[in-house]
C-alpha cells in the first residue's frame, strides 16, 4: 500500500547532523489537524555514546515536558544488514545503547494526538547524548492529516 503524501505528509523534524547536537532543537509539530504522527529517528552510530530519544508535548512551540503516557516503538537496531522493524514494549522513550547497537539504527514512535495532555496541540521529538561522530536525521509523517476543505473535519 502507497502512503499518499498528502493524507501522510511528511515532516523534517532535524536536518541530519552529529547526534550530540540534535538534543530539544528538533523542529515542532501540531497535530491539531492530524490522528497522529510516527516519528523516525535515524541514527549512524559512529562513537560509543549511548543517544536516548524522547517526545515532548505543548500547547504552544515551547517547553520540555516529556510525553509520560506509553506509546508504540519499533526499530531495526542494524538497519543496513537487517531493515526488519521489530515492535518493542511500549515506552515513554527508547535508548540507542552504541555498546551493544552498532551501525546503523532506524527507531519509529507512534504518538496518537489522543494521548497528549488536555490543551496540548504540538509535539517535539527530543534526544540526550549522542557522540559527535555520530549522525542523526528525524521525520514526521502525520497519520491521517485533515485539511481545511476536507469533509473529515
Amino acid at each position: 500500500m502507497l502512503l499518499n503524501p498528502e493524507t501522510f505528509p511528511i515532516i523534517m523534524a532535524h536536518e541530519p547532523a552529529a547526534a550530540n547536537g540534535i538534543g530539544d532543537t528538533a523542529a515542532w509539530c501540531d497535530l491539531s489537524k492530524a490522528k497522529g504522527v510516527l516519528i523516525t529517528f535515524i541514527h549512524y552510530r559512529g562513537g560509543d555514546t549511548n543517544w536516548t530519544l524522547d517526545v515532548h508535548e505543548s500547547p504552544i512551540t515551547t517547553g520540555t515536558t516529556a510525553i509520560a503516557i506509553d506509546f508504540p516503538i519499533w526499530a531495526a537496531v542494524d538497519a543496513l544488514n537487517d531493515p526488519t522493524m521489530v515492535r518493542l514494549a511500549d515506552g515513554v522513550g527508547f535508548t540507542i545503547n552504541t555498546g551493544t547497537m552498532t551501525g546503523s539504527q532506524i527507531v519509529q514512535f507512534y504518538i496518537d494526538a489522543s494521548i497528549l495532555s488536555p490543551g496540548c496541540r504540538y509535539i517535539q521529538a527530543g534526544s540526550t547524548g549522542g557522540n559527535a561522530s555520530s549522525y542523526a536525521a528525524i521525520l514526521y509523517q502525520l497519520v491521517g492529516a485533515r485539511y481545511q476543505g476536507d469533509k473529515a473535519l
